[in-house]
């Protein structure tokens, strides 16, 4: 077999107590049991020392767990010369509160002695030892008395266990007497080699049981190899078989040697009655098992059990390295190196970290008075850096960038920030744009809102044709279903038409009702309305061009001064237009003004990558830094590029002075330009976003005890929102540079919503129009609807739609077929236009005589009259009796007394 304790062959190797291995299993089960996953490893430097705290070294590699300290001492032939304040010192300073010690006694008790000088041996730590300890307690004490000093009491430790054997009460017995001690100061290792010489005994008696012979053979077991013992490998043998009962346990060993049932017994240092008690006992399969009637007592003589994590940092005094970077550190150089003269961000941070955890610290600068860096060997570290490894300070409280080159030497805490890089130019002022007024709306608004013009003008046009209770419909169906003479005459006779232009005159009739409308209206409030319109008349019916007219007019917020539909079909469209139209107008004003009074900056390049294709701007960052090493190290072969054709500068401040001199790119971290860009408003960043992000931690020397209690510290500022709060009051007291507002040009996707609203006033007009046919239908079954008689009213509101369809599409079809004529205005001097009255009569006359034969005298007059008005450019019969009544009445088609009456008057006072 091969001893692997000790690196070295030893085939024929019989253990009587538990190998070293099995030990360091024994301590690790201890160290998880109290979920102590930070210790420190102190151990003699020797065979003993070394390799027994091996296992416990690959016990913390599986379990994830942190040695934060592994110190060697050597043990002089004189131990009152051992010392070991510079291991303990490393140790305090690591702020360790498990420690593992693996040595023998009297070296165990010169090392506890001077650990109580550091304080290491108070409440709050533990020592476990090793049985080299355990197995010879009375050396703890230099006068190897039974009187120990409290710094020992409560130490933990293993030993083999020796008390199961059935011979362990004749032998303590028997060996306390002849002695004259008490049972308790025979030690396990007075029963382990009683029982080695056991095993001895009855493989020799096994041996000459089977007729073999033993030469003898006189070796001196401490001279070196010489001679081999050629009997040796077959009593070997027979002590691998032998199984026997002893003051220990039932001795039986594996085919390597190893005794089997390795168990060890959990001891704890009472140092007032001057012994190790047993408190509990680990098996291999079990793991540790205690005593639940037994107190542990720990170091200061305290049950609790310590944590290994430092819960506060109460009473201790900090060396922070800082380094100047506004905002982050900034400094007053008037003032001293107080911490009162230092500011930023992160010295706000630190103040909240010592408020929480009570601790005091002073500021202080890199010692060679730069940030430092990796040099070109790859190990060599310079500035903040080389003080953190070398220990001078206790945390880096900059803004140090976390990258795997860093991770490698050093620890970080949790991040306080992230960031990201960004590449710094100095803006210049846009030239200035002729069409600055279409700025405020993207090219596919403009097309989406020429589209929804043009849809919003058909839809009105398309109603005003089509509605029941449009005013072209609803008189043109009245006319073309009216059973009266006059009706039926003007139909025989081909008299759709206008008599002079083959205009068709029920469209004429329409507009003179669209006008005339609104004049009536103004008339009864006692307005003279119809003087305005004496002069000239001009229809103006809903047409294509009156409809494009109201919708554009409505566009650019102006009145178009042209008759509203009178359907609800096409009010509902209009009013969702004007909704539309509101909302557009409002969101162009803003954004037009935003464009107007914002200063708009261009860079000329859109991207970190454009800076290898331009000639104009030189660039770089500072030498040593994050940015540096994250491009230097990227994947990307332009990035590498960018570092290999730079123009470094050396400080922060150096790199934005040249951006704002220069024509120079400065690429670095985000929120320093956020800062930057807050005092000097002329400071742009390339592109949008960032890019290649990271975080801001701070830094630690390695394996530092502070890093779990700050790490909590940071994690609740996080959790409510301190962190960010202290940002914002930084940039918030940061100059007088205020952020410029958006300018963004109105998208079709941030419009989205307003077309949609303009559909849906669409599908409602859409619903209207099917409502009023509805309801004209039902008029007509009912017999309410004008110019319907009641002997051919429809049965079924199915015939009335036919029918209306019918008319509607005679309508349509008559309207294509022939071109619409607008009489011209006529002469302003013509009598009949004089006033409304004269208008109104001469055609009632005009009425009168198509009907009645009026006396030759009175017939020539008025003849006379009608030929007057029929001469004067074509002018259309636009008044009929229902010009101004609200609806078709039945005395259209006759002449009433009153109306006789009226004409008669005037035709005596034209004669």
């Amino acid at each position: 077999g091969i001893n692997a304790e000790y690196g070295e062959e030893r085939p024929y190797l019989i253990r009587i107590a538990p190998s070293d291995s099995q030990q360091s299993s024994a301590i690790s089960d201890i160290l998880s049991h109290f979920r102590w996953h930070h210790f420190s490893l102190l151990t003699s430097y020797d065979p003993y020392g070394i390799h027994g705290i091996a296992g416990i070294q690959e016990a913390a590699t599986e379990r994830n767990w942190k040695i934060n300290n592994i110190q060697h001492f050597s043990v002089p032939s004189d131990i009152s010369q051992l010392n070991v304040t510079k291991e303990l010192d490393l140790i305090y300073k690591s702020e360790t509160r498990i420690i593992v010690l693996n040595c023998g006694a009297s070296a165990a008790g010169q090392v506890l002695e001077q650990a109580d000088t550091f304080g290491l041996t108070r409440e709050g730590y533990a020592w476990i030892v090793s049985d080299g300890v355990t197995g010879n307690f009375k050396d703890l004490s230099p006068s190897k008395s039974n009187l120990f000093d409290g710094y020992l009491d409560g130490l933990i430790g293993t030993i083999p266990a020796t008390k199961d054997g059935p011979l362990y009460r004749w032998f303590t017995e028997e060996l306390s007497a002849e002695l004259g001690v008490k049972r308790r100061e025979i030690t396990p290792f007075a029963r382990l080699a009683f029982d080695s010489v056991l095993v001895f005994a009855e493989a020799i008696n096994l041996y000459f049981r089977d007729n073999l012979s033993l030469t003898e053979h006189i070796i001196n077991v401490w001279d070196e190899p010489g001679e081999v013992f050629e009997d040796g490998p077959k009593l070997y043998d027979y002590l691998k078989q032998v199984e026997v009962n002893g003051t220990t346990k039932m001795l039986s060993f594996d085919k390597d040697g190893q005794i089997k049932n390795a168990k060890y017994d959990i001891v704890n240092f009472d140092a007032i009655n001057g012994y190790f008690k047993e408190v509990g006992y680990w098996l291999p399969k079990t793991g540790v098992m205690l005593n639940k009637d037994e107190d542990i007592y720990f170091s200061g003589g305290t049950t609790q059990a310590p944590s290994y994590q430092i819960a506060t940092l109460e009473g201790r005094h900090l060396t922070l390295g800082v380094d100047v970077d506004p905002p982050f550190i900034m400094h007053d150089k008037n003032c001293g190196m107080g911490k009162d003269c230092f500011s930023g961000y992160c010295v706000s941070l630190v103040e909240e970290l010592a408020r929480m955890l009570g601790f005091t610290y002073n500021f202080v600068m890199p010692s060679d008075g730069t940030w430092g860096g990796l040099e070109k060997d790859g190990q060599t570290w310079t500035g903040i850096f080389r003080d953190l490894l070398d220990r001078k300070i206790d945390i880096a409280t900059v803004h140090m960038s976390i990258n795997s080159i860093r991770e490698e030497f050093i620890d970080f805490s949790v991040p306080f920030m992230q960031a990201g890089l960004t590449v710094v130019v100095r803006g210049e002022e846009q030239t200035s744009d002729g069409y600055f007024f279409l700025s405020p709306f993207s090219a596919d608004v403009l097309y989406a809102i020429g589209a929804a013009v043009l849809g919003v003008i058909l839809v009105v046009w398309v109603y005003n044709r089509i509605s029941p209770n449009g005013l072209y419909w609803r008189k043109q169906y009245a006319l073309m279903s009216c059973k009266c003479n006059v009706c039926r005459r003007r139909r025989r006779e081909g008299r759709q038409f206008h008599r002079n232009s083959r205009t068709c005159a029920l469209k004429h009739l329409d507009a003179s009702e669209e006008v005339f409308g609104s004049l009536k209206m103004q008339y009864r409030a006692g307005v003279s309305a119809y003087r305005r319109f004496a002069g000239c008349y001009r229809p103006a019916q809903l047409n294509m061009t009156n409809s494009s007219w109201i919708v554009f007019a409505s566009l650019l917020n102006q009145d178009p001064v042209i008759s509203w539909p009178t359907s609800i079909p096409g009010r509902i469209v209009l009013l969702f237009w004007w909704l539309v139209v509101m909302v557009f107008l409002a969101m162009y004003t803003a954004n037009l003004a935003a464009f107007l009074t914002v200063t708009k900056m261009t860079t000329g390049i859109s991207k970190i990558e454009d800076l290898l294709t331009q000639d104009r701007y030189k660039w770089g960052t500072v030498k040593d830094t994050h940015p540096e090493v994250a491009l230097a190290n990227s994947i990307r072969e332009d990035f590498k590029d960018i570092i290999r054709r730079q123009d470094a500068v050396l400080t922060t401040d150096e790199g934005f002075a040249r951006v704002l001199q220069q024509e120079y790119a400065f690429i670095y971290e985000s929120p320093i330009y956020e800062y930057m860009k807050r005092k000097f408003c002329s400071l742009e960043k390339v592109g949008v976003g960032e890019f290649l992000n990271f975080d801001y931690a701070f830094g630690f020397p390695p394996d530092s005890p502070y890093v779990d209690v700050i790490n909590q510290a940071l994690l609740k500022l996080q959790e409510n929102s301190k962190l960010d709060s202290l940002w914002a009051t930084i940039l918030a007291n940061t100059g007088q540079c205020p952020p410029r507002p958006p300018t963004a040009q109105l998208t079709l996707q941030s419009l989205d919503g307003v077309f949609t609203t303009l559909a849906v006033g669409l599908i409602a007009s859409v619903a209207a129009l099917a409502c009023e046919y509805f309801y004209v239908t039902w008029c007509d079954v009912q017999g309410r609807s004008a110019g319907c008689p009641q002997d051919q009213r429809p049965k079924s509101m199915l015939d009335a739609l036919k029918r209306r369809l019918k008319y509607l599409l005679n309508d349509l079809r008559y309207s294509f077929s022939y071109q619409t004529n607008i009489p011209k205005c006529p002469s302003d001097s013509s009598p009949i236009y004089k006033d409304i009255e004269s208008i109104k009569l001469s055609q009632k006359l005009e009425r009168h005589n198509s009907r009645h034969e009026l006396p030759n005298g009175n017939k020539n007059n008025n003849r006379a009259l009608v030929s007057h008005s029929d001469s004067s450019s074509s002018t259309p019969d636009v008044f009929s009796d229902g010009l101004f009544d609200d609806q078709l009445e039945e005395d259209t088609c006759s002449d009433s007394q009153d109306e006789k009456q009226t004409i008669k008057q005037f035709t005596e006072s034209r004669n």
